[in-house]
């Protein structure tokens, strides 16, 4: 029988940031039509992006 294994969430953390209103409004929009949270949308995208950034230079 194969394992399962449930690894141990990590705990969320509070901070502020500043973003221009039609993003504010974008995310509004999603949240409402998805019926999710709009802290939950920020959360996927930030995720999603944290992988996708590249620095100029390094390889």
């Amino acid at each position: 029988m194969d394992e399962l294994k449930i690894s141990k969430k990590t705990e969320p953390v509070m901070f502020t940031i500043r973003i221009d209103r039609s993003i504010l409004d974008f995310y509004d929009d999603l949240a409402r039509v998805t019926n999710r949270s709009r802290n939950e949308l920020f959360g996927l995208a930030l995720d999603y992006a944290k992988d996708k950034f590249m620095v100029e230079g390094e390889k």
